[in-house]
């Protein structure tokens, strides 16, 4: 997808949508990465987790919020996308 984004460049033509997507969807992977890791750690015996790395799960679970588009954003960049594929 980021490679459309800068063929789209590359002919001057503007990749809003395709990067509005792209934005959209890394966002979206991004705020389940503490997820999963939290579910694989947590199907395995207790005492063969650290507690360092529990400790480290903690901690990224609740501050990744922060790294990631707040306050609607992600809202905004659907609209984009909605908007550019004749959907609104």
């Amino acid at each position: 997808m980021s490679g459309s984004i800068m063929e789209k460049l590359a002919r001057r033509e503007s990749p809003a949508v395709e990067a509005a997507l792209v934005k959209d969807l890394g966002t979206g992977v991004e705020q389940l990465i503490p997820a999963a890791i939290a579910d694989d750690l947590l199907s395995r015996d207790a005492a063969s987790v650290p507690r360092e790395l529990l400790a480290t799960l903690d901690y990224v679970t609740q501050v990744a919020p922060s790294y990631s588009l707040r306050g609607g954003t992600r809202d905004i960049l659907r609209g984009m996308i909605a908007r550019g594929l004749g959907l609104r």
